[in-house]
């Protein structure tokens, strides 16, 4: 077998061969195209052999940006004793809490957006602070590029290195104890309370079931296997080590694993089996918003209701595939959305909330309002006139700031760097923490939870079977959804009105 060639030697071969093509007799060029053996030409010179391969090589990394392989900035020795800070845990009125910390976020540019400003980079893809909090931090240092500090007019290149030092405040979680269902020498099996996130994401770090563990029970590494819901509770697979990891997810991927889940529905649910394989996507991606859509992915929900009380439905779920939201977005489609669930419960969706689906007229209108009532930024809850915290610039200081550069902006822009001092950075971050001038409600127990329960899980192929125990949601004598009408369905899908952690008015 002939060695394989490199993507550069290709591209050479079929540069020569269209060349000699080009030179040859216009007699010989309709001949030569269908005969099965190729022309053979004369070596190019050894100079232009590889200048032709540096620009070949030139043209395809802008043409298709590679991978960043330079290095990272190093950080100073202080930074990185500041920044790696172990959590610092309290408990108030139910919720475990973290103090705030100096934290760097570290990046590579994406492709989406080379050519942009390091500025609109900040402003169109992060959204949980408004856009003048980031052209300050761009133009204070606590945002850098490739370890310097640049204007918000940077362009930002293929391989830059971006940082964002913070004063990280996150949002409160329940002090409900994660239960060890569990335990051996490679697999630990717990009953995540809701409100927790899996794993670090978004605003969350150490309120994490991953962090939680680690830090109560001194666990060097975990794999999630499976991943839940952040107000979802139950059932959460963790390896400890990798060659289970990959064990477990292979079982996973090949559906041989049988996953049953509890949810308390709207209304009165249909009695008997019932199967939904409506496909789900999820747009937009920043949010993560699914629906059901003809676009989206294949899935099946198995599901059978145990109960009725008059006001909601105790019914067991069976995810036979594992999209996003899956139990939650088939069980809207079937006009009985889990009854506190503030996505695919809200108004945002309409008078009928989902049933059905979307129609291709309404749908982009519906998604922004869910978007908005979900997911607002912090920009909106300002905006919205919730709060009267001072914000990091006023709104006058962000329109009379200067617009993002053109993206042909003058060069002399990319050279105006500089070396942050690491100690000034980490003041910086400090002192222009919007969180430490603004006071957040504590969210209520109501808010952090969905009626989800990832029940019983149990391998087809090995035979092994976990449950937790039902919540309290599940049983029989269960009122607490007498409230539903006139503190949450009646808001639109808002606990008395009010959205997690809204700032207090003064």
């Amino acid at each position: 077998m002939a060695p394989k060639r490199s993507s550069e030697e290709t591209d050479l071969a079929d540069e020569q061969q269209r060349q000699a093509l080009e030179q040859a007799p216009v007699g010989h060029a309709s001949h030569a195209s269908t005969e099965t053996t190729a022309v053979q030409p004369e070596p190019l010179p050894q100079h232009r052999n590889k200048q032709h391969k540096q620009d070949r090589s030139k043209e395809r990394r802008e043409r298709q940006p590679t991978h960043p392989s330079k290095k990272r900035p190093p950080k100073s020795k202080q930074e990185r004793n500041e920044t790696a800070t172990p959590p610092d845990y309290y408990f108030d009125s139910g919720l475990r809490k973290v103090r705030p910390y100096p934290f760097l976020y570290q990046t590579y540019a994406k492709q989406r957006w080379l050519g942009m400003t390091i500025a609109q980079v900040f402003e169109k893809e992060f959204h949980d602070r408004p856009a003048a909090y980031y052209r300050r931090a761009i133009e204070q240092g606590t945002i850098t590029i490739n370890g310097s500090v640049v204007p918000p007019t940077y362009i930002v290149k293929n391989s830059d290195f971006i940082e964002n030092l913070i004063h990280r405040h996150e949002p409160p979680v329940t002090d409900a104890p994660i239960e060890i269902v569990h335990r051996s020498d490679n697999l630990l099996i717990i009953s995540k309370p809701s409100s927790i996130p899996v794993h670090p994401t978004g605003r969350y770090r150490h309120n994490t079931a991953l962090h939680i563990l680690q830090h109560e029970h001194n666990l060097p590494a975990l794999f999630p296997v499976n991943r839940i819901d952040r107000l979802t509770s139950g059932i959460l697979l963790m390896a400890l080590d990798k060659e289970t990891t990959a064990s477990m997810t292979l079982e996973m991927r090949e559906r041989q694993i049988h996953k049953t889940y509890l949810a308390r529905v709207k209304g009165e649910f249909p009695p008997g089996p019932l199967t939904c394989t409506e496909p789900i996507e999820t747009i937009p991606f920043k949010v993560g918003i699914n629906i059901v859509s003809p676009a989206g992915k294949p899935c099946t929900t198995r599901f059978t209701r145990l109960s009725y009380n008059g006001i909601t439905s105790l019914v067991q779920c069976e995810p036979l595939t594992g999209r996003t939201h899956q139990i939650r977005v088939h069980l809207q489609f079937l006009g009985h959305p889990i009854a506190n669930d503030p996505i695919y419960c809200s108004g945002s969706w309409g008078e009928h909330m989902g049933k059905g689906g979307l129609t291709d007229a309404e749908r982009e209108a519906v998604i922004k309002r869910v978007a908005l009532s979900a997911f607002a930024s912090e920009d909106a809850i300002l905006e919205g006139g919730t709060a009267s915290a001072p914000e990091p610039v006023s709104r006058r200081e962000q329109q009379d700031a200067p617009q993002d550069a053109p993206q042909d902006a003058p060069q002399d822009a990319q050279q105006n760097m500089q070396q942050p001092e690491p100690l000034d950075r980490l003041a910086t971050a400090a002192a222009n923490c919007a969180e430490c001038r603004m006071q957040r409600h504590d969210p209520i127990p109501e808010q952090l939870t969905i009626w989800l329960h990832s029940w019983k899980y149990q391998g087809e192929t090995n035979g092994w079977q976990f449950e937790t125990a039902m919540p309290d949601w599940a049983r029989d004598d269960f009122d607490g959804d007498r409230q539903l009408a006139d503190r949450f369905w009646a808001h639109g899908g808002r606990w008395d009105g009010r959205a997690p952690g809204e700032f207090i008015a003064d």
